[in-house]
């Protein structure tokens, strides 16, 4: 007699928009989701209330489907071990919050919480793109630049919860200004932001033109992917991955982006990591982050 399939909630939760699903690990697929708005700016106690009521609606769903656990992936550092959200950037009043504890009583059972860019990396690991590799670097390219790091199969969390924090590593310190106070580091220089900050334009818009044979928008593409390029080759120089996996919005631009970014790799990074090493696009998309977070509960 085969045992019951386990089902799990996954929860990505951002500064705009809460997206859950109530996923089956056994088939790894969503079987139903939500996405309902984050309204960070009412507080606390009414983002933590729409979790629940989240939570409440999958259960529902689930009808005589036991949920076996819940995973919840969110920004900022996070103590993995406690489940106690640190103090995040985009949501209000969130300071040492033991997210874990509060879930866990209200809703009996088990509860893990992580980073988000921890969770797509974990996702990617589990039913994407780096499902094949055992050490690889998961890099989100979007309004800002995140990430997470793999190692044997694992996440590899820090000694505070805070590794992969790789858009503050300084790139050029003569460069933009970022809004953590640095200059010149990643997020600056190889982010949505800093495509914005060269054209005056978002990144969307860039990508169009550079699509329609726009030079000037063509050169912004590939001034993004120099210093994309220079950031990975510091990552590929220090842990020598496997592969290089891109997600977040710019991944949308796929080979516009990805070529240039390979050839600057190259170029700057140790010949020996630099020949072995896959730069590739991630392949969940929005849904990485859910999937990650309900990989949590494996």
């Amino acid at each position: 007699m085969n045992p019951k399939p386990k089902y799990v909630i996954g929860i990505d939760l951002g500064g705009t928009k809460i997206a859950s699903a109530l996923v089956n690990l056994d088939q790894k697929k969503i079987i139903t989701d939500i996405n309902i708005p984050t309204e960070a700016n009412k507080g606390k106690k009414v983002v933590i209330d729409k979790i629940k009521k989240s939570i409440d609606t999958l259960i529902k769903a689930a009808k005589d489907k036991k949920i076996s656990a819940i995973g919840i992936g969110m920004p900022g550092p996070i103590l993995y071990e406690k489940g106690i959200v640190i103090n995040p950037p985009n949501l209000p009043g969130w300071k040492k919050v033991n997210l874990k504890k509060i879930l866990s009583d209200k809703f009996k059972v088990p509860v893990y919480v992580d980073n988000d860019a921890n969770c797509a990396a974990l996702g990617e690991a589990i039913y994407g793109a780096g499902r094949n590799a055992k050490n690889f670097i998961y890099i989100t390219v979007s309004t800002g630049i995140g990430g997470g790091i793999i190692i044997d199969r694992k996440i590899y969390r820090g000694q505070n919860g805070s590794a992969g924090e790789f858009g503050h590593m300084v790139i050029d310190p003569k460069g933009y200004k970022c809004g953590c106070g640095n200059y010149g580091d990643f997020e600056s220089m190889a982010s949505g932001t800093a495509i914005k900050t060269r054209s005056g334009e978002d990144a969307m818009a860039i990508h169009i033109e550079a699509k329609q044979g726009d030079k000037k928008a063509i050169k912004i593409i590939e001034e993004t992917a120099h210093y994309l390029g220079i950031g990975i080759a510091n990552l590929v120089n220090i842990f020598d991955p496997e592969l290089v996996i891109i997600g977040g919005g710019l991944s949308n631009m796929k080979n516009m982006l990805l070529t240039p970014t390979r050839k600057y790799v190259k170029k700057h990074a140790l010949s020996i990591p630099a020949s072995s090493v896959k730069i590739v696009r991630a392949c969940l998309g929005t849904k990485a982050g859910i999937m990650g977070a309900a990989g949590l509960c494996l």
